[in-house]
C-alpha cells in the first residue's frame, strides 16, 4: 500500500516525496528500502546472500562432525571456519546462523564432586606462590587437577587427573583409573614428563617453574613432593576453597565435560570411556582452534610463543610443508644450546682439575709462611700476658696492703671512707686507678 501509494506520488507534478511519504505512513526508510530490495532483487542479490548463508552452515555442520558432535561457542565456530575453510565471518552473523539451525553451543555442568577430598590442615600447605598469575611465559606454570565422569547404565564414576600448561593451554600429561589415588596423580606427572621433561628442564635453567593445584590430599601426599622437589619444581596450592585459584584448570574440566560427558556416558565399559577421553585431550592438543590463542591450536601456539613464527600454509611463496616445523627449529635452537652448554660445562671442569693441581715445594713453603705468623702472633700475645700478668701482681700488692691500712684504722676513719670520694685522701688507697685497665 505504502509503495503503490509512493508511485502515484511520483506520477504527479508536484507530488509528494518518498520521505515525506514514508513519514506520513510511519514507515523507516530503512526497512522500505530493504522491503523493496527483497522484493525486486533485480541483481540476484538475495539468492547469492541465501546461497552463501546456506554454505556457511553447511561449513559449521561438518566442523560440528570434525568435532566429534561437540557444538561450539560463535567464537570457535569463527576460527574453526578460518582455519579449516579460510572462510572469514562475523560473530554476529555466526550467531544468527545458530538460531537458524535450531543450535545452541553446550554449557559446562556442574561438578557435584567439589572439595571431596582436602588436606587436614590449612596451615600444613605450601603456599601459593602462583597467587594466580597464570599466564606467565610457556611451561612456567602448570596447573593440575582432578575430576570425575561416569559412563554406562549404572553411571560408573571413574576419574581424570592433568598436568596442563597454563599459557599455553596444552595437556601435557594425564592419567584416567578408576579410583581417585596417589597412583593416579602420579601415573599424570610420569605421562608429563615422558613427554616433555626436555622443555621443562630447559626452562629451569633460567627460571623457576610451579606445579600448581588445590590441597587434596593427592598432592600434598609426602611421595609426591618430594617427587616435585626433587626433579626442581615449585610446589604452589589453591586457598582453601577457592576454585579462582585454580580458575583456567575448573574452566577446562567444565569445557570438556561439556564436550563429551554424554558421549562418555553412552559408553557400555571402562576401556571404551577411557579410550574416548583420551582421544578427547590428544585431539584437542592438535585440533582444537582457539580465539583466544590466536587462531591456532594449543600445540601451535606453544610452537609460535617459543620461536616467534606463526604457523602459515606458505611463507613468502615457500611452502610450509618443505620447511622445518617451529618444533624441529625449537629442537635445532636447543640443541645448539646444549652443545654450547657442554661446551662451557667441559672447560669450567677442565679448569677446576688445573687448579686442583698443586706444586709441593710451594705448598710446603706456604705451609711454613702460615705457620710463622701464627707462632708470631702467639709471641706478641705471649709478651703482652706476661707483662699484664707482672703490672696486675704490682697492683695486687697494693690491694694487699691497702686492705692492712683499712685495717688498722680507727672506727671514724673507716666511718668516712663508706663515701667513695674520700678514697682519693689517702695514697695507700691509690690502686683503685690502677684497676681501671681490668675494663
Amino acid at each position: 500500500m505504502v509503495d503503490s501509494f509512493i508511485n502515484k506520488q511520483k506520477s504527479k507534478h508536484n507530488g509528494y516525496n518518498v520521505s515525506q511519504c514514508l513519514r506520513m505512513f510511519g514507515v523507516s526508510d530503512s526497512g522500505y528500502y530493504a522491503w523493496k530490495g527483497r522484493k525486486e532483487d533485480i541483481f540476484g542479490k538475495q539468492a547469492e546472500k541465501k546461497a552463501d548463508r546456506d554454505a556457511i552452515k553447511e561449513l559449521m555442520r561438518r566442523i560440528i562432525i570434525a568435532r566429534n558432535g561437540v557444538v561450539p561457542g560463535k567464537r570457535t565456530f569463527r576460527v574453526e571456519l578460518f582455519r579449516r575453510f579460510g572462510r572469514t565471518v562475523n560473530t554476529k552473523k555466526i550467531a544468527a546462523l545458530m538460531a537458524e539451525m535450531n543450535i545452541q553451543a553446550q554449557m559446562p555442568h556442574k561438578d557435584a564432586y567439589k572439595h571431596q577430598a582436602s588436606h587436614n590442615h590449612v596451615c600444613a600447605a605450601p603456599v601459593n606462590a602462583v597467587n594466580q598469575n597464570f599466564f606467565i611465559a610457556p611451561r612456567r606454570v602448570i596447573l593440575s587437577d582432578i575430576t570425575y565422569l561416569y559412563y554406562g547404565e549404572y553411571r560408573t564414576t571413574f576419574y581424570l587427573c592433568v598436568f596442563r600448561d597454563a599459557y599455553t593451554r596444552e595437556n601435557l600429561g594425564w592419567s584416567i583409573g578408576r579410583y581417585m589415588s596417589l597412583k593416579l596423580v602420579e601415573e599424570a606427572y610420569r605421562d608429563m614428563m615422558s613427554g616433555h621433561a626436555g622443555e621443562l628442564a630447559e626452562v629451569m635453567r633460567t627460571n623457576e617453574v610451579y606445579v600448581h593445584h588445590d590441597q587434596g590430599s593427592q598432592y600434598l601426599a609426602t611421595s609426591f613432593t618430594e617427587l616435585l622437589h626433587d626433579d626442581g619444581f615449585v610446589q604452589s596450592v589453591s586457598a582453601r576453597g577457592n576454585s579462582q585459584d585454580n580458575a583456567p584448570m575448573e574452566s577446562f574440566f567444565g569445557r570438556l565435560k561439556t564436550a563429551i560427558l554424554d558421549m562418555v556416558a553412552m559408553c557400555r565399559d571402562f576401556t571404551s570411556a577411557r579410550q574416548l577421553v583420551d582421544g578427547y585431550l590428544k585431539a584437542y592438543n592438535s585440533e582444537h582452534y582457539q580465539y583466544d590463542l590466536a587462531g591456532l591450536t594449543p600445540e601451535e601456539f606453544y610452537q609460535y610463543a617459543t620461536t616467534g613464527v606463526y604457523p602459515l600454509d606458505n611463507y613468502f611463496g615457500v611452502p610450509a610443508s618443505i620447511m622445518m616445523t617451529g618444533g624441529d627449529l625449537k629442537k635445532v635452537r636447543r640443541r645448539y644450546a646444549d652443545e654450547e652448554a657442554a661446551a662451557r660445562r667441559e672447560a669450567s671442569q677442565k679448569h677446576r682439575e688445573e687448579k686442583r693441581l698443586v706444586d709441593p715445594e710451594k705448598v710446603i713453603l706456604r705451609d711454613q709462611r702460615l705457620l710463622k705468623s701464627v707462632i708470631d702472633k702467639w709471641k706478641d700475645k705471649e709478651m703482652t700476658a706476661s707483662n699484664q700478668i707482672t703490672k696486675m701482681q704490682a697492683v695486687l700488692e697494693k690491694a694487699k696492703s691497702a686492705l692492712q691500712f683499712i685495717k688498722s684504722l680507727t672506727e671514724d676513719k673507716r666511718s668516712e671512707l663508706k663515701e667513695p670520694l674520700a678514697w682519693r685522701k689517702y695514697t695507700e688507697l691509690s690502686y683503685v686507678f690502677m684497676m681501671n685497665e681490668l675494663f
